[in-house]
C-alpha cells in the first residue's frame, strides 16, 4: 500500500515531464547562487525532512552566508549565520520587514491580522496592538502579578502529583495560556476547563503538523496539497474550530461591554472598530480581529511553553545544571519568598542557563520568512522587491564565531568570569521590525516560570539519564521536543 508521502512523490515525478519543459531556469538575475533545482521540485530532495535547519546550515558551508534554494517552484533567499542575519535584519530592518507568503497561513488568514498582514495594514494593526497590550499590563508590573498568579497556581498542580511520573506538557501549556488570555481575553480558565484543553490541543496539533513534513509540502505545493489526502487537512479543520472559539469570545464581549472602558484587548479593538467604522479603508473589521487574536493567542502560548517544556528536559539531563541554578536561587532569594523579575540582575548563573537554554533549542530555527519591501542589495547580490527570504535563526545560535563548541549545552556561552553576559547573536524571537510582539511577555513568563518550579522542586527523571534524548520529534516551522515524564520532588 502507497503511504501518503509516497503518493505526493508520485504525483510530483509524474508531472516532472511537463515541468521539464517549463522550467530550464538558473538563478533569477541578481539572487546569488546555491544548489541546482530540479524541475518543479526545486531542491526540495536535499532539504531533509525534520531537519531542514541543520540541511540549510549544511547547504551554506558550500554556497555561504546568503545562497538560493528552491522551494519547489520558488526561489528562497536563505540567510545563515550571524553577521548575514544582522546585516539583512538590524541593518537593513526596514527593507525586510515584510512577510513572506506561507500559504498554510495564507489559507486561513487571508492576508489578515498582525503575523500576515504587509504594508499600512501591517503597520496600523502593529501600533495599536502594541498601544493596547502596553495598556493591560505588557511591559509593567502587573504582567509580573499575573505571571507570578499563574506560577502559583501550576506549582499547586505540581505538588498534587505528590512525586508521580508527570508528562509536564498540559499543565505547562494551561498557565502559560493563561497568562496571555488574561490579556487578550479577560480572563484566566481552570486547568480541568474542558473548552479550554480542547483550545490547547487544537494549538498543539496545529504546531507539529506544520513542523512536519506534511506542513512543510503544503507550503511548497499548496494546489497539489488541496487536493491529496493527509494529515494537513487537519490544520484548515483546527483553525476553523478555533476561529470559532475565538468569534464567540468576540460575542460575549459584544454583549458585556462599556463602549470606551476597555477591560482587554478585545474590548480595545471593538472601541477603535467603533471610531473607524465610517472609514472606507479601516483595517479595524471583525475579521481582522478574530485574526490578530489568534495570532496573540497562539504566539502567546506554543513556543514559550515548547521552550519551558524543553527547559525542564534538558535539566533533567544535566542534573549539574540544576543544582546549581538552585544553589544560586538559595543563596539570592532564599526559599521563603517568590523570586521577581528583579531577582534577574542578581542571578548570573541563572539567566546564562535560560538563555543557553533558548539558543540551544531554537524553537523557531527557521525564523518566520521574511519579503523584501524594495529593491536592495545584500552581500554583493541584488535582491528585487518581493524576494521571499528565509532568516535561518537556528544558524546565529549554532554560530561557532559566536558561541564556544555551539552543538553543546554550555552556559558558560553567557558567562565572563562569572557574570552574565548577553550576546546579539542571541536571536530566539527574531530581530528588526517584525520581532515578535510578545518577546518581553516571553522572557518574563520563562524566568519567573523556571525559577518558581526549581527553588520549590528537584527535577528526578524516569529512567536513567543515558536515556534522555534530546533531539528534536522534528524540525519544521518549530523544533518540537520529544515527549517525555519527570517527577517533581518538592524540596
Amino acid at each position: 500500500m502507497i503511504t501518503g508521502i509516497a503518493t505526493i512523490l508520485l504525483v510530483l515525478l509524474l508531472l516532472l515531464l511537463l515541468a521539464l519543459a517549463r522550467h530550464g531556469r538558473g538563478v533569477p538575475g541578481g539572487l546569488p547562487p546555491g544548489p541546482k533545482p530540479l524541475p518543479l521540485l526545486g531542491n526540495l530532495l536535499q532539504l531533509e525532512s525534520g531537519r531542514m535547519d541543520r540541511a540549510l546550515m549544511e547547504l551554506s558551508a558550500r554556497w555561504g552566508p546568503v545562497f538560493t534554494v528552491w522551494l519547489g517552484p520558488r526561489p528562497a533567499v536563505v540567510l545563515c549565520g550571524y553577521a548575514a542575519l544582522r546585516d539583512a535584519l538590524v541593518l537593513q530592518a526596514d527593507t525586510f520587514s515584510g512577510r513572506g507568503a506561507m500559504p498554510v497561513f495564507e489559507r486561513f488568514t487571508r492576508g489578515n491580522g498582525i503575523v500576515c498582514s504587509n504594508g499600512p495594514r501591517w503597520h496600523k494593526l502593529r501600533n495599536f496592538a502594541i498601544g493596547a497590550l502596553r495598556e493591560f499590563g505588557l511591559g509593567r508590573r502587573s504582567i509580573e502579578e499575573r505571571i507570578l498568579e499563574e506560577a502559583t497556581c501550576l506549582l499547586g498542580e505540581f505538588r498534587a502529583t505528590k512525586g508521580a511520573p508527570l508528562d509536564p506538557r498540559r499543565l505547562l501549556d494551561n498557565a502559560v495560556s493563561n497568562v496571555i488570555c488574561s490579556v487578550v481575553f479577560g480572563n484566566r480558565y481552570g486547568y480541568e476547563d474542558a473548552e479550554f484543553m480542547r483550545l490547547l490541543d487544537l494549538f498543539l496539533d496545529n504546531f507539529h503538523i506544520m513542523s512536519s513534513r506534511w506542513g512543510e509540502m503544503y507550503n511548497l505545493f499548496p494546489s497539489l496539497m488541496d487536493w491529496l489526502p493527509g494529515p494537513h487537512h487537519q490544520l484548515f479543520r483546527n483553525f476553523t474550530e478555533l476561529q470559532g472559539f475565538i468569534s464567540e469570545q468576540i460575542q460575549r464581549h459584544r454583549e458585556t461591554r462599556q463602549s470606551g472602558e476597555p477591560r482587554d484587548f478585545i474590548d480595545c479593538f471593538l472601541d477603535q472598530m467603533d471610531k473607524e467604522q465610517d472609514h472606507p479603508d479601516t483595517h479595524f473589521l471583525e475579521e481582522t480581529l478574530v485574526m490578530t487574536t489568534h495570532n496573540l493567542f497562539f504566539g502567546g502560548t506554543e513556543t514559550t511553553s515548547t521552550t519551558l517544556r524543553y527547559g525542564l528536559l534538558i535539566l533533567l539531563k544535566h542534573p549539574e545544571v540544576a543544582g546549581k541554578v538552585q544553589a544560586e536561587l538559595d543563596e539570592v532569594v532564599g526559599r521563603t519568598r517568590t523570586p521577581s523579575l528583579a531577582d534577574r540582575q542578581h542571578l548570573p548563573y541563572t539567566n546564562a542557563v535560560l538563555h543557553e537554554i533558548q539558543r540551544f533549542i531554537s524553537v523557531l530555527p527557521l525564523g518566520l520568512p521574511r519579503a523584501v519591501t524594495r529593491d536592495t542589495h545584500l552581500q554583493g547580490y541584488s535582491l528585487p522587491k518581493g524576494t521571499f527570504v528565509i532568516p535561518l535563526l537556528a544558524s546565529a545560535h549554532r554560530d561557532i564565531s559566536q558561541f564556544k563548541d555551539p552543538e553543546r549545552f554550555n552556559p558558560n556561552n553567557f558567562l565572563d568570569e562569572g557574570r552574565f553576559q548577553s550576546k546579539d547573536a542571541f536571536m530566539p524571537f527574531a530581530p528588526g521590525k517584525r520581532m515578535c510582539l510578545g518577546a518581553g511577555l516571553a522572557r518574563s513568563e520563562i524566568f519567573l516560570f523556571f525559577t518558581t518550579i526549581l527553588q520549590r522542586f528537584r527535577l528526578c527523571p524516569v529512567g536513567s539519564l543515558a536515556g534522555i534524548d534530546l533531539t528534536p520529534q522534528c524540525t519544521g516551522l518549530g523544533n518540537v521536543p520529544p515527549n517525555f515524564q519527570l517527577r517533581l520532588l518538592e524540596r
